[in-house]
């Protein structure tokens, strides 16, 4: 019983942070569009220390990284070589008048106070600064990365050809065998609670991961852990003290309605033989910023592809007497294809 109310704390806790993430898209909206949680920039800011305007232009720039992630090199000109470089940077932008207090942002240069207060901000808000400025060469413009789909939907494929997954579905199989429409309804409706409920883990757990600022070689950490998933993944089974519990829930649907809830939950306790592909592909997801539609769409895809062996197998049993699936060899294709996907996302 002690698993069971574990399984389902992990349920609540994950549910809760996809209703939060649900509930609350316009504020993440706005957090991309005043580009809180754009890239770290940089800009280059040329001043003199008795310069009234210049000490309003810090403080501008002080307040606007309380908004954006920005590296502010400043550069004192009575410094000779700091002014020697102003000068580079205005001959650069071909620039005769050398006025401070001057910023320097990508490719773009603005010249006094009024400039800096017009321009700054929409130039931040569109990662214009994602390099540090050159005054030899053009900076070119950003390109926001995009999750790596192909590493992606290889961890899905992985996490599909599971076990644990097609074993209760054959146990539901053999339990429910009334008739072929009997069949198709009772099996359509276990794999659409599979779907539904891999979904809202999914979506809860990359609203919890996004809370949380990764590092860049978080792509590197979760390669060894795929690569160590697949090792995992020869050896991996439900958990003992789970099975009479699965079983009680199969025995007790007697149609569609009943099958569809005990999908969810029988996914859920499944978590611990199947969830680890699906841990990795949100850690990588969360790395990177999309859209509310990019993400149910990575969501839809990933969980699309994890229920296909199971469509191929009711299909199976529908028009083959029972079918051979050949489990041990299934558990080995997961394994290469975690293994394969840990090397790839170690190199790049």
């Amino acid at each position: 019983m002690s698993i069971t109310r574990g399984f389902t704390l992990l349920l609540l806790f994950l549910l809760a942070g996809a209703t939060l993430n649900l509930a609350t898209p316009s504020a993440q909206a706005t957090a991309v569009d005043a580009g809180e949680d754009q890239v770290r920039q940089c800009i280059y800011l040329f001043y003199d220390e008795g310069c009234e305007d210049c000490i309003l232009a810090n403080a501008f720039i002080a307040n606007l990284q309380k908004n954006y992630s920005i590296d502010v090199h400043r550069f004192e000109v009575h410094n000779t070589s700091n002014w020697e470089l102003m000068v580079k940077f205005f001959n650069h932008h071909n620039v005769t008048e050398y006025d401070v207090p001057a910023v320097f942002i990508g490719n773009d240069a603005l010249i006094m106070l009024d400039e800096i207060e017009a321009r700054l901000p929409s130039l931040l808000a569109n990662n214009t600064g994602w390099m540090c400025p050159s005054y030899n060469s053009s900076i070119p413009p950003y390109t926001p990365a995009s999750p790596p789909l192909l590493i992606i939907f290889g961890l899905a494929f992985a996490d599909s050809l599971n076990p644990c997954a097609i074993s209760v579905l054959l146990l539901l199989m053999v339990t429910i065998s009334f008739s072929t429409r009997a069949v198709w309804k009772t099996g359509g409706a276990y794999i659409l609670g599979n779907f539904i409920a891999y979904f809202l883990v999914g979506y809860g757990l990359l609203a919890i991961l996004q809370y949380f600022n990764l590092p860049q070689y978080t792509s590197k950490v979760v390669a060894v852990a795929a690569i160590a998933l697949s090792v995992y993944a020869l050896v991996s089974k439900l958990p003992s003290q789970t099975r009479p519990f699965i079983k009680k829930v199969i025995n007790s649907i007697s149609s569609p309605l009943f099958a569809f809830p005990a999908g969810m939950v029988i996914s859920l306790i499944e978590l611990p033989c199947s969830g680890g592909p699906y841990f990795l592909a949100m850690t990588l997801i969360s790395q990177y910023r999309v859209t509310q539609a990019e993400l149910f769409g990575y969501l839809f895809l990933y969980n699309l592809i994890f229920v296909l062996p199971l469509v191929v197998v009711l299909s199976l049993y529908m028009f083959l007497s029972k079918p051979a699936i050949p489990k041990h060899l299934i558990r080995y294709a997961s394994a290469v294809i975690m293994l394969v996907v840990g090397v790839i996302l170690l190199v790049i």
